[in-house]
């Protein structure tokens, strides 16, 4: 007999299948006869039960088989043989704080609408040379090791803090919810694609590194790269793959940098650039999140 939780998981994928957005809250009609149990335990912290109520976001640490934490509603992890390690006990409650401070620099409005389901905190993924410390599938789940062993990344000395002092996780993971995000849209936001060039699936990037191969030259690379980025209204010439990649740029430099350091990096010296920044500020701001004024206090923050 199926387990109710495989049952309610398969209900919620067909539910969200067809969907691009969290609102309504997923739960389970009364006319099926199945309780609604995607929620935190009755046990689980009250820090965490908040959260899920404001932002729809349920902050996960538990299971009792790690196929549970590659297994997630609106997509899976095949390539994970190695499986997951529980997050130590001593590192929860930094674990919880860390989650707060991050969601509190976003509307709850476009946390329900557009944010995953699930920040599942472990304590490894994978193993031995495929360890991965950070690392989203389909557009439910983000698993996030605690503490986090990025290049680059802090130890946690200041829980309460740590998403201002670490600026190499803090910007991962908005590289990993950006394309989360703009996956659960129903369509790419026209206005903002049109203020740009077309996206090209990569066409740009593989024509300057052809020409890469052959010369060799990188500071020619770095600038045909650059004038890909500044003509197309791109943050980087990634952007001109897809929409995805283009918005996920774009939310994760708003929310952890200042406008005055984006308008002389990024504006002042690319027309379709400004066009683009109007238009996507914009956007949030129908949201109720005013994503600048959270990138400004990130950077005042961490530091200019």
């Amino acid at each position: 007999m199926m387990k109710p939780i495989y049952a309610s998981l398969l209900v919620l994928a067909a539910l969200f299948g067809g969907g691009c957005s969290k609102e309504p809250q997923p739960g389970f009609t009364a006319d099926l006869g199945i309780a609604k149990n995607y929620t935190p335990p009755a046990d689980a912290p009250a820090e965490v039960k908040e959260m899920f109520n404001r932002y729809d976001v349920w902050i996960r640490m538990d299971f009792n088989d790690w196929k549970e934490v590659t297994n997630g509603v609106l997509g899976t992890d095949p390539i994970n043989r190695w499986g997951a390690g529980k997050i130590d006990d001593d590192q929860r409650s930094s674990a919880i704080m860390y989650s707060q401070a991050l969601l509190s620099n976003v509307s709850e409005k476009f946390a329900k609408t557009f944010f995953p389901m699930e920040i599942f905190f472990v304590k490894t993924y994978r193993g031995s040379f495929w360890a991965a410390d950070l690392i989203n599938f389909g557009r439910s789940r983000l698993i996030v090791c605690w503490p986090n062993h990025l290049i680059g990344a802090l130890p946690v000395t200041d829980p309460a803090n740590h998403y201002y002092m670490d600026s190499t996780l803090t910007r991962a993971i908005w590289s990993a919810l950006g394309p989360m995000v703009a996956g659960r849209m129903a369509t790419p936001i026209s206005e903002f694609v049109l203020a740009g060039k077309a996206y090209d699936n990569g066409e740009a990037l593989d024509k300057i590194f052809k020409q890469y191969e052959k010369d060799r030259d990188q500071d020619a690379l770095n600038k045909s790269r650059d004038e890909v980025a500044r003509n197309g209204g791109f943050i980087t010439i990634g952007g001109s793959t897809n929409f995805d990649v283009d918005f996920g740029e774009w939310m994760k430099l708003l929310v952890t940098e200042s406008y005055d350091n984006i308008k002389t990096q990024y504006l002042d010296n690319s027309p379709a650039r400004a066009r683009k920044y109007e238009v996507i500020v914009k956007f949030f701001n129908s949201y109720g999140w005013d994503i600048q004024k959270c990138g400004n206090y990130y950077r005042q923050r961490l530091g200019n």
